[in-house]
C-alpha cells in the first residue's frame, strides 16, 4: 500500500481504532516471521502491558500518555534513535493512548530510523515519520502555528542504488519499511504528534508528557495548557512493575552484568586508578553486546588510596545494559588473605543477604522492609552497622516512583508487587579502613522473590 493511500486510510481510521485499520494491531506487528534469537541478541517485542497501563492512567485521569525522553520513548514504542546518542532531544515519541483498542503510535526519523529496527522477527507500533518543513525558510522567526495550520513536510527520498549496482536483500527491506511502513510524514517530530493527537480525536484530551519542551511546543499549537498533565512520575510508576517481556529482559541483564564483573575482577590488581577498573568493566560489558553504565569502586566516591591497595577491602558497585535495561551487582574485592575483621563482616553479611531475602513478598512495604531487616540485624548484635536500601531497578539504575505530595524529588515506599525488579543495597564505608558491598538483582514473584543472579559469595578474594 502507497504512503499517500495508506494517508487517506488513516485520516478516517486511526480515531476509530484497529477494527476500521487492521495493521494498527495493539500488540504489534512483526517486520518478518520470528526467528530463533541467542541469548544477546535484543528483544523485539513490544514491552508494555497496555491493560495495566490503561487502569493506570484512567485512575490519573490521563487520556494519552506521550514519551519523549529516551527512556519514556523507549519504553512505550521499543525504538531508539541514533540520534538519541548524538544528543539530540525528540528524536523518538511514544503516544499511548489510555484506550488499548487505540495502537501505540511511533514517532521517527525518516531517514534511517526506519531501517534501523527494521529486523526480523521484530514487533512494531503504527509508524508515523517525519523529515523537514519542504519550505523551511518561510518559518524562520515564527515561535508559534496554529493547530489547524499545516506544513508541507519534504517528500521520501527512494534508495536508488549507485549505477552499475543492485541493493543488498537488507536494503531492499530497509527500502520497503521506508516505503510502505508510515502511516504519513510529517515536517517536525512535534507537527507529526499534533497531527497524531488530532487523528486519534485527541486534541482536546488530557495528555500526560514527561518533557517541559512538549508542552511549549503543544501550547504553542493552541492546546489548553490545563489539559497538559506532567506525567514523569506516572511512567515511573508503570515501569516499576515490569511485563513479561521486560522480566525476559532483566533476567538477561542481570546476567550479562554479573558476568561482565566476575570477568573484570580477574583483570584487577594492586595499583590500578579507578579509570583502569572502569575500562576493565566497561570493557567485557561491551564484549557481550551490553552497554557500560556505571561503576563504583572503593568508598563509592572513589579509591582511598588512590589505587587499589593490598589487603584493603573495596566496595564494588558495577551497573551495565543490555537492551534498555540495567544489572545491578555489588560485591567486595579484597587483594590477598582477608582480615580477621572483613571475615567477621562478611560472615554477617553471608547471613543479612537469605535472612532479608526471605522478607521480599508482595504487600511489603520498603520502610517494612527496612524495619524488618533492622531487628534481624540488632539480633545478630554487630560490631559495625548493617541494613539493606531497597530499590527499584529496570531501564534506569533506580526507577523507583516518586512521592507526588512534595514539590522535590524524594522516593515514595512503594509497596512490593509481583512483577517488580529491586535489589536490596548492603554497603558499609568505614573511613580510615575501606568499604564492602553486597547486592544482586531479585524479582518479586506472586509468592515471594526470585534470585536474578547468582547471589554467590560477597567477598572474592583476589590474587595479590
Amino acid at each position: 500500500m502507497s504512503g499517500t493511500r495508506r494517508e487517506i486510510i488513516l485520516g478516517g481510521a486511526l480515531g476509530a481504532g484497529v477494527a476500521a485499520f487492521p495493521s494498527l494491531g495493539v500488540a504489534g506487528r512483526s517486520a518478518a516471521p520470528p526467528q530463533a534469537r541467542s541469548v544477546l541478541k535484543p528483544d523485539g517485542r513490544l514491552t508494555v502491558d497496555r491493560e495495566r497501563a490503561a487502569r493506570m492512567m484512567k485512575a490519573a485521569g490521563i487520556d494519552v500518555l506521550v514519551g519523549a525522553s529516551d527512556i519514556n520513548s523507549r519504553y512505550l514504542t521499543n525504538m531508539r534513535s541514533l540520534y538519541t546518542d548524538m544528543d539530540r532531544p525528540h528524536r523518538v515519541i511514544g503516544v499511548m493512548p489510555a484506550d488499548p483498542g487505540k495502537p501505540i503510535v511511533a514517532i521517527v526519523a525518516a531517514s534511517f530510523d526506519i531501517g534501523r529496527h527494521a529486523q526480523p522477527g521484530r514487533e512494531w507500533p503504527e509508524i508515523v515519520t517525519y523529515s523537514a518543513p519542504l519550505a523551511a525558510e518561510e518559518y524562520r522567526g515564527r515561535h508559534s502555528l496554529a493547530l489547524h495550520e499545516e506544513v508541507q513536510a519534504v517528500p521520501a527520498r527512494p534508495t536508488s542504488p549507485v549505477a552499475g549496482q543492485q541493493l543488498s536483500e537488507v536494503e531492499q527491506l530497509w527500502d520497503r519499511e521506508s516505503r510502505t511502513r508510515p502511516a504519513f510524514r510529517s515536517a517536525s517530530p512535534e507537527l507529526a504528534l499534533r497531527r497524531v493527537l488530532k487523528e486519534f480525536g485527541l486534541a482536546g484530551a488530557v495528555v500526560g508528557v514527561d518533557d517541559p519542551g512538549i508542552v511549549n511546543v503543544l501550547e504553542s499549537y493552541g492546546i489548553d495548557k490545563s489539559k497538559l498533565v506532567d506525567s514523569s512520575n506516572l511512567f515511573r510508576k508503570l515501569q516499576m512493575v515490569k511485563s513479561a517481556v521486560e522480566i525476559d529482559r532483566m533476567r538477561v541483564a542481570a546476567k550479562l552484568n554479573a558476568e561482565s564483573a566476575r570477568a573484570m575482577f580477574k583483570q584487577l590488581h594492586p595499583g590500578m586508578r579507578y579509570e583502569d577498573i572502569q575500562a576493565a568493566f566497561f570493557s567485557e560489558v561491551v564484549r557481550r553486546g551490553g552497554r557500560p553504565a556505571v561503576i563504583a569502586a572503593g568508598m563509592v566516591t572513589g579509591l582511598r588510596s588512590g589505587v587499589l591497595v593490598k589487603n584493603e577491602p573495596t566496595l564494588i558497585d558495577a551497573v551495565g545494559r543490555f537492551d534498555g535495561y540495567c544489572g545491578d551487582f555489588g560485591r567486595t574485592i579484597v587483594f590477598g588473605t582477608p582480615s580477621t575483621k572483613l571475615e567477621q563482616r562478611m560472615k554477617a553479611i553471608s547471613h543479612l543477604v537469605p535472612a532479608t531475602f526471605d522478607l521480599v513478598r508482595p504487600g511489603v512495604s520498603y520502610s517494612q522492609l527496612v524495619a524488618q531487616a533492622d531487628e534481624i540485624v540488632k539480633k545478630m548484635n554487630l560490631s559495625f552497622r548493617a541494613g539493606v536500601g531497597p530499590h527499584s531497578v529496570g531501564m534506569q539504575h533506580t526507577d523507583d516512583a516518586r512521592r507526588d505530595d512534595l514539590p522535590f524529588a524524594r522516593t515514595a515506599d512503594s509497596v512490593l508487587q509481583a512483577g517488580m525488579t529491586i535489589t536490596l543495597d548492603m554497603p558499609t564505608v568505614e573511613p580510615g579502613w575501606g568499604a564492602t558491598h553486597m547486592e544482586s538483582l531479585i524479582l518479586v514473584t506472586k509468592n515471594g522473590a526470585e534470585w536474578l543472579d547468582s547471589p554467590d559469595d560477597p567477598l572474592h578474594e583476589l590474587r595479590a
